[in-house]
């Protein structure tokens, strides 16, 4: 019977350390940590340590979040005790612009000596007691959760203090109240000055849990309700045949323990039956009151005048309340095994419980049976995962005006086998991952609860901003938070959407560690062509992927959809990928271009600028006078600077694909306008790149003469400072760009009659007019002039005098 009791344990368990090796210290603490994880509490015997959230900055320059220690001290008072246990319960903000953020965090402790303290994040005592003279082995909270479905019982607040024998809960709400209270009063006190403050009372309940030889852990469970049929059934089992049956059932509070004889024990306390006691903070005002009266009358009577010390302190010991007796229900009796922890789920209708035989054990507790159990996890730590469904899941479900469905997940970490494991309660168990180099140096923390001071009223609206489930590494201090989806709790036909959206946020992450070929391989096993068409305008649009890598992905995706079925091929997605891959290829040869190194003006350009130089000349002094008149102080960022790279995803936002396989510039504001105008023209204008090359690859992809003709006059005339720190050379290089643009195709019509105005020249005139830039606006109009002369042969002078009239020679003067 032996044998086969413990068969297979060694087969899945990992052989014991040697004598040689050591756990880390802080295996040996008591750890705790926020669900918001904010604050990281470590303590040990009579020392702690608090640890908050800080952001800060890497040395690659990315910022990322640390615990720093914030406070470090010794928390007991009375001798000989120690820390047993901790917990960090952050408190809601009860600001109406809060969105779920706490407002602060408090740490409450327990002794050895039985006392419960709770702290501020900064090490400041708020409120003390002594519910009972024995060991506080577990605190546990319970904060408010949203009813999903109809028929399920508001659960409330509350906090849950076990020791050996009995177990103390004080209500949620009345510890808020008080917690706020005690803070408020700190903070008063300590700008007066004074270290005195008076704790309002708590209201808790005391039970005496009975038929049970040993209790080591626990979880408050909430009020339930039996049905009908089930009050009956108890009725009749403990009242026999003729036992009558109340109208309707009581509310009672549902315990669950482990521990041993029985391993697993129920407890319900009927509500109503016992009074909420006040706490000894009141009480003890009359105790003291009393006995200052007796010890006064002892005195007047002779009585009693040599007394030892000992009875002294004893009349100062606060007042313990008795316990109120509540017997077991029912239990899961095993005479061999001894449970260690219960680890409740978040609807609070399961539980997993962890034995001395290595068996996690899961419970259905609205039946009261175990309904699955694993083998082989010794030590084994729980968690609980409960994940939203994300709301693109529901767009395309008939069921989209329903609520969000949950999937609920059990997370068991066997730190002797470096194992974590995910086991979904819709279909079994979902992965395992390794954690082999990690062994026996990880904890797994759960919290279990959120935010306290949260209801049905204030909840509306807020986005709770916890974590459920996160790994600590005692060995190297790193902080991990699981996190899982929700389509692996569906079946693949269902997944299959859920699963896509989860690929996008798995991109990103990539994306933003720039990991090409792990992108390229999760962008190609999205299926759907919609979702597949946002993972691409996600990648496109990312500010930390390189060209080349967006390139890359593009030309495999673009590649893929070639090669499948033209049938089955999404025309819009097979469209996006080449419009891309244009954009992509010409931002690519501007950026080439601008880096090759500057380029001679070719002989043509010379003999068209003869006689410039006198007009330069000419003007030379007023464009010095305008440009020491206009020359005035200011103030710029670097990030709003005109030679600051344009990077790819900002240059495919303002270009898209028209349907004759051109280019169009989309309009946006002037900033994005004069940014794109720079990238294309200002390497050409200062030199440094070869206009006729640039001005052939614009043309090459489709960008009309008319929008590139615009791009190059607002770049000349917003850098009019620059140009006039060398206009003889800035003149020379318009020229060229402006006779390169006016003589591709669409830029001046065929049929334009020589006796009117040409629209093309036109646009440079009316731009000219109206911009506040006048020196520029005066060298472009020499330009343009010249520029016309040259592309008209044969015409007479008085036709290109008519062009551009001489009145634009007078801007200055």
């Amino acid at each position: 019977w032996e044998a086969t009791w413990d068969g297979g344990e060694n087969k899945d368990d990992v052989e014991e350390v040697t004598a040689g090796q050591r756990a880390p210290w802080l295996q040996d603490c008591v750890v705790s940590l926020s669900p918001c994880s904010d604050l990281l509490v470590v303590a040990r015997e009579q020392k702690a340590v608090f640890l908050s959230a800080k952001w800060r900055t890497d040395d690659s320059g990315r910022e990322e979040m640390t615990l720093a220690v914030s406070w470090t001290g010794t928390l007991s008072t009375d001798e000989g005790e120690c820390v047993s246990s901790s917990i960090c319960i952050p408190l809601a903000s009860q600001k109406r612009s809060s969105t779920g953020r706490p407002d602060w965090t408090c740490v409450v402790v327990g002794f050895t000596s039985g006392h419960v303290r709770f702290y501020t994040e900064s090490g400041v005592l708020l409120l003390a007691q002594l519910l009972h003279e024995d060991p506080v082995l577990r605190l546990k909270c319970r904060t408010y959760e949203i009813p999903r479905h109809p028929g399920v019982t508001e659960q409330h607040e509350e906090l849950s203090i076990l020791y050996p024998a009995a177990l103390v809960t004080i209500d949620g709400f009345s510890l808020f109240q008080s917690l706020r209270a005690c803070r408020n009063q700190v903070a008063r006190a300590t700008a007066a000055g004074s270290d005195v403050i008076q704790p309002p009372p708590l209201a808790y309940k005391k039970w005496a849990l009975q038929d049970m030889d040993t209790i080591v852990d626990h979880s408050s469970v909430g009020i339930m309700t039996l049905c009908v049929f089930d009050q009956m059934k108890n009725a009749s089992v403990l009242g026999g045949f003729n036992a009558s049956v109340k109208g309707s059932p009581p509310a009672m509070s549902q315990y669950v323990t482990v521990g041993g004889g029985p391993y697993t024990g129920f407890y319900y306390a009927v509500e109503g039956s016992s009074q909420p006691l006040l706490s000894h903070v009141a009480l003890a005002v009359a105790s003291k009151l009393t006995s200052a009266l007796f010890s006064a009358a002892s005195g007047w009577l002779g009585w009693n005048r040599h007394k030892n010390e000992e009875e002294a302190v004893q009349k100062q010991k606060p007042k313990v309340e008795p316990a109120t007796p509540l017997g077991i229900r029912f239990g899961l009796p095993d005479s061999r095994r001894h449970g260690e922890s219960v680890c409740l789920s978040p609807c609070n209708t399961l539980a997993g419980v962890t034995d001395d035989f290595g068996r996690v054990t899961l419970l259905d507790l609205a039946r009261g049976i175990a309904i699955r159990m694993w083998k082989g996890y010794r030590d084994a730590q729980l968690g609980w995962l409960q994940v939203p469904e994300e709301r693109g899941d529901r767009e395309f479900s008939p069921s989209a005006s329903l609520p969000r469905r949950h999937a609920l997940f059990l997370v068991i970490y066997a730190p002797r086998r470096g194992i974590l494991e995910v086991w979904g309660m819709q279909q079994g168990r979902m992965s395992a991952f390794d954690y082999a180099p990690l062994q026996k140096t990880t904890l797994l923390l759960y919290a279990g609860y959120r935010l306290m001071g949260v209801n049905s009223v204030t909840s509306k609206g807020w986005q709770l901003h916890t974590q459920q489930v996160c790994l600590l590494d005692t060995n190297t201090g790193a902080l991990r938070t699981v996190n899982i989806p929700f389509h692996l709790a569906l079946s693949d036909k269902k997944s299959e959407r859920a699963k896509d959206m989860h690929l996008i946020k798995r991109l990103t992450t990539m994306l933003r560690n720039l990991l090409e070929s792990e992108a390229k391989s999760v962008l190609l096993d999205i299926k759907h062509p919609a979702v597949k068409k946002q993972a691409l305008e996600s990648l496109l649009s990312n500010k930390n992927a390189l060209v080349s890598c967006l390139i890359n992905v593009t030309s495999a995706l673009n590649d893929s959809l070639k090669q499948q079925d033209p049938e089955e091929v999404d025309a819009a997605l097979l469209q996006l990928c080449s419009s891309q891959l244009k954009l992509l290829q010409l931002y690519t040869d501007i950026q080439e271009l601008h880096s090759g190194g500057d380029r001679d003006a070719c002989p043509e350009d010379q003999d068209s600028l003869d006689g410039i130089e006198d007009e330069l000349s000419r003007v030379g002094p007023t464009l010095q006078r305008y440009a020491h008149l206009a020359a005035r102080p200011s103030v710029s960022f670097a990030q709003d600077s005109p030679d600051s790279p344009m990077p790819a995803r900002v240059f495919l936002s303002q270009m898209e694909c028209t349907e004759d396989e051109g280019l169009r510039v989309t309009r946006g504001s002037e900033a994005q306008w004069n940014h794109l105008g720079n990238f294309m023209f200002w390497g050409c204008l200062c030199g440094k790149s070869p206009p006729h090359e640039v001005c052939d690859a614009l043309q090459q992809a489709g960008i009309s003469p008319q929008q590139l003709l615009s791009l190059l006059l607002s770049v000349w005339l917003q850098r009019e400072k620059e140009v006039l720190q060398k206009p003889q050379e800035a003149v020379r290089n318009l020229h060229t760009l402006l006779s390169a643009i006016s003589d591709m195709k669409g830029a001046v019509e065929e049929s334009w009659d020589l006796q009117s105005v040409s629209p093309w020249w036109q646009q440079v005139r009316s731009t000219c007019i109206q911009s506040h830039n006048a020196a520029a606006a005066l060298l472009a109009a020499f330009v343009a002039h010249r520029a016309a002369k040259a592309s008209i042969t044969n015409a007479p002078l008085a036709i290109t005098a008519a062009l551009l009239p001489q009145r634009e020679y007078t801007l200055l003067n």
